[in-house]
């Protein structure tokens, strides 16, 4: 019996849509760039059920002629290309000729048209795949195209989206995005009858983003529009100043050719043109749209079209790079730190070196670190990177030892108690440095990569999980449902409590306090990870304790700052999890030294 056989036209429509058509979000992309390349100056998206049960996608463009009915729908039919030559030099969003083509092999499409050209109204129906015939219509005008039932003949497809509510919210992030290239259009989102946006037409670009902006808080005055030309393109950005900043690359926005794009190279450009404006591990605001010529890119990669190829990257890289450096406003006067070669050098022609040498013979009083070798030193620097790759077994064992307090006798608890270091806050320093005196010497402390330390031993110790008023829901596909009940218990041993209600649907009942302030990152870390035990647990904390601790460029009160260095100042040594060392420390008898102070 032969094996090869071809296959229903039917089931093969089915698979390629596949590629196109993932939810309803998939959807409203296509029917989005389809209405703006007819022209439209007001489009009115109205979801229901997520866009499950039905998305539409109405618009006052040119509309569709009857004649081009009888081929709509058809693989690969689209009025946008005719030659090869015309893929070197696509001007529209739309060009594949398989966007209506998928949705109606998956979903009931409906397209109700009225076209300016000749004047008639018609409607065509395509219901999974089967079309009907063209029929007369009257609409007043532009297009209406409608998909009902997404899925509905293809169960499995169907089990992979979330509930209504997720999918709706997903939708309206994708009418935003697009949204943003084109100020001259107003944008109407309406999801179960309710109005959940309305963005009126725009002059300029600035106008249009602010609309998003001013939802985060941002006001005018804080962002900036910038402008360049180049050979081939021109650049627009919309960008923050150095007061506005976040803590992830989610609103470096990128378009080529008005089309939002994930081009990592484009948002490195916009990261080294801030430079030091933002503090470490903080990120701008920025939506950069290059209009580049239409033979330099290729979107013909994938059918989402979120990927480009672009002939003149290193240009565009170098003009963004440029236009961000020299275009936005420092709040706050740049400070070069002092570089460790400068004292080093400076401390041969002094009498005595700045980095004090060790007294071997002398016992330290409290932990190594507390009066030790400063740790600007490289001999020491290089003893804690060697670390890096162990840092979680390390913290792991550490923690546990401390663990055992219980069980040591109450002479040795009352003597670790008088090794407590006492000491006086002075203050802080470019916003990122304690600085504290204690027992004649002068310490430094990283204040973010300190607070990493203290929030990560806390997880460790399940000390301060705090049980949720109103549990969190999470609803994941069946791999994500499948792999959280395997691995449920890692996120119980830092804290966070998952039960399972039902098939795919899970509930966060406990966090830890440190995560209170970063659920949303929590939340899209467990229905997004794959990972297996061992690094699934080190990137748990790098979102945990990374994003909850205290930032480089926050300011700290005196409280908050003296409740922190009291617990620095009783770890056993002065390492982030990572292994970076986030202490330094001065000698009263070296500062007098270095200005010359010999009593």
């Amino acid at each position: 019996m032969a094996r090869i056989n071809l296959l229903d036209p039917l089931l093969s429509s089915r698979i390629a849509a596949g590629e196109v058509i993932e939810r309803p979000q998939s959807v409203l992309r296509e029917l989005l760039d389809n209405a703006i390349d007819a022209g439209a100056d007001e489009i009115r998206v109205s979801i229901d059920g997520g866009g499950i049960d039905r998305l539409s996608v109405s618009d006052n463009g040119s509309g569709i002629q009857r004649e081009d009915l009888k081929l709509l729908g058809t693989r690969h039919a689209t009025s946008k290309i005719h030659t090869q030559d015309d893929l070197y030099d696509i001007r529209t969003l739309g060009f594949r000729g398989e966007a209506l083509y998928s949705i109606g092999a998956v979903s009931k499409l409906t397209v109700s048209t009225y076209s300016r050209e000749s004047g008639e109204g018609s409607t065509l129906v395509i219901d999974n795949g089967h079309r009907e015939e063209i029929s007369s219509s009257s609409p007043d005008r532009g297009t209406t195209v409608t998909s009902e039932n997404l899925f509905s003949e293809i169960p499995a497809r169907r089990s992979f989206l979330k509930r209504a509510s997720s999918e709706a919210a997903m939708c309206r992030q994708l009418l935003i995005s697009k949204a943003l290239a084109f100020p001259h259009v107003r944008f109407t989102f309406v999801s179960d009858g309710a109005i959940r946006l309305d963005w009126p037409k725009c002059e300029t670009l600035k106008e249009r983003v602010m609309f998003l902006y001013r939802t985060e808080g941002i006001a005018d005055a804080d962002v900036e529009a910038l402008h360049v030309d180049g050979d081939d393109f021109s650049v627009d950005i919309i960008a923050g100043n150095s007061a506005v900043k976040r803590s992830d690359r989610k609103e470096i926005r990128v378009y080529v050719n008005n089309r939002p794009v994930d081009e990592f190279s484009i948002i490195q450009a916009v990261t080294y043109g801030y430079g030091e404006l933002l503090p470490g591990g903080s990120f701008p605001y920025a939506a950069v749209f290059i209009n580049d010529n239409p033979e330099l890119v290729d979107f013909n990669i994938h059918p989402a079209k979120r990927e480009v190829r672009i002939r003149n990257k290193a240009e565009i890289h170098h003009a963004i790079t440029t236009l961000l450096q020299n275009g936005i406003k420092r709040k706050i006067p740049q400070i070069t730190p002092v570089q460790k070669e400068f004292y080093l050098e400076n401390s041969k022609h002094s009498t005595a070196s700045f980095i004090p040498e060790r007294k071997e013979e002398q016992a330290p009083r409290h932990t190594s670190w507390q009066h030790g070798e400063s740790h600007l030193s490289e001999k020491i620097s290089k003893e804690y990177r060697e670390k890096d790759a162990r840092w979680l077994e390390k913290a792991k064992a550490l923690q546990e030892a401390r663990l055992q307090k219980h069980e040591e006798r109450p002479e040795q608890q009352e003597a670790k108690k008088e090794d407590k270091i006492h000491f006086r806050y002075i203050g802080q320093a470019f916003h990122l440095f304690l600085i504290a005196e204690a027992d004649g010497e002068l310490y430094l402390v990283d204040q973010h990569a300190a607070h990493e330390r203290i929030l990560y031993d806390e997880l460790l110790s399940q000390k301060t999980v705090q049980s949720l008023l109103v549990p969190i829901k999470l609803e994941l596909d069946n791999i994500g449902d499948e792999f959280l009940q395997r691995h449920a218990e890692v996120y119980t041993k830092l804290g966070i409590m998952l039960s399972r209600t039902g098939e795919g649907v899970w509930e966060i009942n406990a966090l830890p306090a440190s995560c209170r302030a970063v659920e949303s990152e929590i939340i899209d870390f467990i229905e997004s990870s794959r990972l297996d035990e061992k690094e699934l647990e080190s990137r748990l904390f790098a979102i945990i304790a990374c994003k909850a601790a205290i930032k480089a460029g926050d300011d700290i009160d005196r409280w908050s700052a003296e409740a922190l260095l009291e617990k620095v100042f009783q770890l056993s040594e002065p390492a982030c999890p990572h292994g970076r060392t986030f202490l330094i420390k001065l000698k009263e008898k070296d500062l007098r030294l270095m200005v010359g102070r010999t009593q």
